[in-house]
């Protein structure tokens, strides 16, 4: 039996197709007839039958009486719809394009990751089989199929959001403990927590090192542009980032706001296929190069010479980590010093808050281990694995341990989840309004 969970197909199959005793589960059952039309297409019985199947071997409570399972059958069939009139409102929009490449990509990732929870071929066949597919291209077919769908929600989604038209509708205070009642029974324990302000000081390369760095790009940038060279070769050859650095300088598909500033800035503005000047951010100087663009995404390779760091640069950070923590100690105000030597421009933030303890990278745990409020810890190396370093000192606000989630520990979560959905929930009205839509179930 194929399972299809439709609204995170990906994951979902991962899940089903992974798990030989769900996919032979004797309670699957094919129901024939028609639950639901949808404009021109018919979802059956049988699909609200298989997310149901796929909600229970993933550990979801089925209500056990006929009232309330028909009820949650109901429920399903509802969000399929939701997802369908979705995919059609994609498909008659003209401005939400899904390319086959970017198709190809996700399903790509997503058959390696399932073929490597397999030792065999054989062991992975036979499980594709027992989930009801005849063979691994039908199963690559029907994947290819669900991801398109997938891709072209989200964009569809992110294209509306992008127009203001998703703007996020506040829910009342009846709204938000209605939902926290709701909820209760499937919230899991809040975890232990702990709450800080911190310093986070960076290793860098002194003024000749920065000027090498900018004369290596400039002469990239000359080697790209007139002398024709491959990007892929020189990132392969000369990055900095360890990430892209074995992908060809490959960041893939990018949002707004998940760059830096002023990498952004220069990736949304230049035309596809043209190389940057190079860019001097916090890790040194990047060369763009613009494969592809959406309104809100890119798809972004680049080159990052970052500045050589000495052990003598090294050790200056860690002497002025010293510093910063002892001028704490000593009463100093946390917010000047944050403001003169925090690295703002790096991913730690200065205040953290409610931060589940398990989560904290291991520099962070062993120094919490036993703090109390108002300790002063540090400094904490942190090991990038880049040879730069950095130090971070920080000031321990609250430590909270495992318990259950109160309503004003949710409070906020619930307004922002709520929001989304009260506007999410217009939209989706507004579709059924435009689509011919019939329960039959």
């Amino acid at each position: 039996m194929r399972s299809r969970l439709l609204s995170i197909a990906v994951a979902a199959l991962l899940t089903s197709v992974a798990s030989p005793a769900a996919a032979q589960d004797s309670s699957f059952v094919l129901v024939e007839g028609i639950a639901a039309v949808v404009g021109n297409t018919v979802i059956p019985k049988s699909r609200v039958e298989e997310e149901l199947n796929v909600y229970q071997q993933q550990g979801g409570q089925v209500p056990s009486d006929p009232e309330g399972l028909n009820s949650f059958r109901l429920q399903i069939l509802r969000q399929l719809i939701d997802q369908e009139l979705l995919v059609q409102a994609a498909q008659r929009d003209t401005t939400v394009v899904v390319t086959p490449q970017e198709v190809q990509q996700e399903v790509d990732r997503a058959m390696q990751q399932v073929r490597g929870q397999f030792t065999t071929e054989f062991e992975f066949t036979r499980q594709l089989q027992a989930a009801g597919f005849g063979s691994i291209e039908e199963y690559r077919r029907w994947l290819t199929e669900q991801t398109a769908r997938d891709q072209l929600r989200r964009k569809y989604i992110q294209m509306r959001r992008d127009m203001g038209e998703l703007a996020p509708l506040a829910p009342t205070e009846e709204e938000l403990r209605e939902f926290f009642e709701e909820s209760r029974a499937q919230q899991q324990p809040r975890p232990a927590t702990s709450s800080f302000r911190q310093i986070v000081m960076r290793s860098q390369g002194d003024s000749a090192a920065v000027a090498a760095a900018a004369a290596l790009a400039d002469s990239l940038v000359l080697e790209l542009r007139e002398n024709d060279a491959d990007f892929g070769s020189l990132a392969r050859a000369y990055s900095s980032d360890p990430g892209s650095r074995d992908q060809d300088g490959n960041l893939g598909w990018v949002r707004r706001g998940r760059l830096v500033p002023a990498f952004e800035r220069v990736a949304f503005r230049i035309e596809p296929g043209t190389i940057s000047d190079p860019v001097l951010t916090v890790f040194g100087y990047h060369i763009i190069l613009v494969e592809r663009r959406q309104p809100s995404e890119v798809m972004v390779r680049h080159i990052l010479i970052a500045p050589e760091v000495t052990e003598a640069d090294r050790a200056r950070a860690s002497a002025l980590a010293d510093e910063v923590a002892q001028a704490l100690r000593d009463g100093a105000s946390y917010d000047s010093l944050a403001t003169l030597h925090h690295d703002h421009a790096g991913q730690e933030q200065p205040l953290v808050e409610d931060f589940p303890e398990d989560q904290l990278p291991d520099e962070y745990k062993s120094w919490l281990e036993g703090a109390e409020s108002g300790d002063i810890l540090g400094p904490i190396t942190l090991d990038l694995g880049d040879g730069r370093p950095k130090y971070a000192v920080i000031i321990v606000q609250e430590r909270r341990p495992e318990g259950q989630f109160n309503f004003e520990d949710l409070r906020d979560q619930l307004r922002s989840r709520l929001a989304e959905q009260n506007a999410m929930d217009r939209l989706i009205r507004i579709l059924r309004e435009a689509t011919y839509v019939e329960i039959r179930m």
